[in-house]
C-alpha cells in the first residue's frame, strides 16, 4: 500500500536543498533586481498573493516595515482585482510583488492586469516557480524559482522557496548583501535532522483536538500559514494568532486536548514565552520554535533575524502531515481543494 502523503512528505524534507537551488538562481539575478527602477524608484510597495502566498506576502509586509522606510500594503490579490480604487495608489511610481507557486492562479493575473491599468507608472515583480506560466511572462522582473515545483496540492517546499525568494526581493530593496541569506539551508537540514520525528510525533498524539499557531511581528503571517496547512492537511480545528493577543479572549478556548504552538523570535522571547507559561497553567500543552535556548526547539542565532522564521517552517509542516496521515488523510490530496484556482 503506498504511503499517504508520500509526495507531500518528499517536498517537505527536501526543502534545505530547494532553499539551496533557489540561492543559486537568486544570485545570478540579484543585480539586475538591486538596480531596477522598481526598486530603485519605488514610491510604495504591495506585497499579494492568494492562500499560502497571501501569509507569504503578510510576512514579507512586516519584514519590509522592520527594514525599509519605503511605505508598504499588504492585500490579497482579488483585492486589487475588485476593489482597486481602495487597493492600488494612483499617483507615484508604486511597485506591486505578486507572488504565486503556480503562476495561473485567476486573481493573480487579474491583479497584475487592474495594476497595469490603475498605475501606469508602476512596476511588478513577479516570483513564481514555472517559467512556461502566464505570470512568469506579467512582470517588469520575472524571478522565477523551479526548486519549489510541487506535485502535492498543500504547499510546503513552494512556499518556502518563494519565502527565499522573497527575501531576495527584500535584501535587494535595502541594499543587502544576499550572501547572509547563504546559510539558510545548511540550518534548516540541521533543524530538520533534531526534530522533525518529534514534530512527526507530535502530529500523531490523539491527545490534540485543537492548534492555536502564534506568532509576533512578521511571524504572525507564519503563524497563519502554519495553522493552514493544518486545516488543509488534516481537517482539524486550528487558528493562528499574534502571542499577547491570545490572552485576549482566544484563551477561554484552551483544554487539555489543546497544543499551542510559538514561533519564537530573539527581540520579544520574554513576552512570547510568558503567554505560553500562561496557557499551561489553563491545562493546555505548549511547544516553542525558535532560536533561543528557552524554546523547546532552538537552533544557534547565527543567521539574519529575518530567516528564523523560514527555518520553522518544516517543523511546523512536519506536525500538520502527521496530524493528517495519523487520521487516514492524504495531504497530497485535501479534502475540497484544487492545485490551482482558475475562475
Amino acid at each position: 500500500m503506498a504511503q499517504l502523503g508520500m509526495h507531500t512528505w518528499n517536498e517537505l524534507c527536501s526543502q534545505p536543498q530547494a532553499w539551496s537551488d533557489a540561492l543559486s538562481v537568486l544570485h545570478q539575478r540579484f543585480a539586475e533586481l538591486r538596480q531596477h527602477r522598481a526598486l530603485t524608484h519605488v514610491s510604495h510597495i504591495i506585497w499579494s498573493g492568494c492562500g499560502s502566498p497571501y501569509y507569504l506576502a503578510v510576512t514579507m509586509s512586516r519584514l519590509q516595515q522592520q527594514r525599509s522606510d519605503t511605505p508598504v500594503t499588504v492585500l490579497p490579490a482579488s483585492e486589487l482585482w475588485n476593489n482597486p480604487a481602495a487597493s492600488i495608489p494612483r499617483t507615484g511610481t508604486p511597485t506591486l510583488v505578486l507572488l504565486s507557486r503556480s503562476g495561473s492562479t485567476t486573481e493573480v493575473l487579474k491583479a497584475a492586469a487592474q495594476f497595469r491599468s490603475s498605475s501606469p507608472n508602476g512596476c511588478i515583480i513577479t516570483v513564481s516557480c514555472y517559467a512556461d506560466r502566464p505570470l512568469a511572462q506579467l512582470g517588469d522582473i520575472n524571478i522565477v524559482l523551479p526548486s519549489g515545483q510541487e506535485q502535492s496540492i498543500a504547499q510546503t517546499r513552494a512556499f518556502s522557496v518563494l519565502h527565499v525568494g522573497a527575501l531576495a526581493v527584500l535584501w535587494a530593496l535595502t541594499g543587502s548583501d544576499l550572501h547572509d541569506l547563504d546559510g539558510i539551508p545548511a540550518v534548516g537540514a540541521a533543524v530538520i535532522a533534531k526534530y522533525q520525528q518529534h514534530c512527526v510525533a507530535i502530529g500523531a498524539n490523539p491527545a490534540y483536538d485543537q492548534f492555536f499557531f502564534l506568532g509576533s511581528g512578521y511571524r504572525y503571517g507564519l503563524a497563519c500559514e502554519a495553522s493552514l496547512k493544518m486545516k488543509e492537511m488534516s481537517l482539524t480545528v486550528s487558528e493562528p494568532f499574534h502571542h499577547m493577543e491570545f490572552r485576549h479572549g482566544p484563551q477561554s478556548m484552551v483544554t487539555p486536548k489543546t497544543l499551542v504552538v510559538g514561533v519564537g523570535s530573539q527581540l520579544t522571547n520574554a513576552q512570547e514565552e510568558a503567554v505560553l507559561k500562561d496557557m499551561r497553567t489553563l491545562g493546555g500543552h505548549t511547544l516553542s520554535i525558535g532560536p533561543n535556548e528557552s524554546s523547546d526547539m532552538q537552533w544557534d542565532a547565527t543567521l539574519p533575524e529575518e530567516c528564523n522564521g523560514l527555518i520553522a517552517l518544516p517543523l511546523l509542516q512536519s506536525i500538520a502531515y502527521s496530524r493528517a496521515t495519523s487520521r487516514g488523510l492524504d495531504p497530497d490530496n485535501p479534502h475540497n481543494l484544487n492545485a490551482v484556482v482558475v475562475l
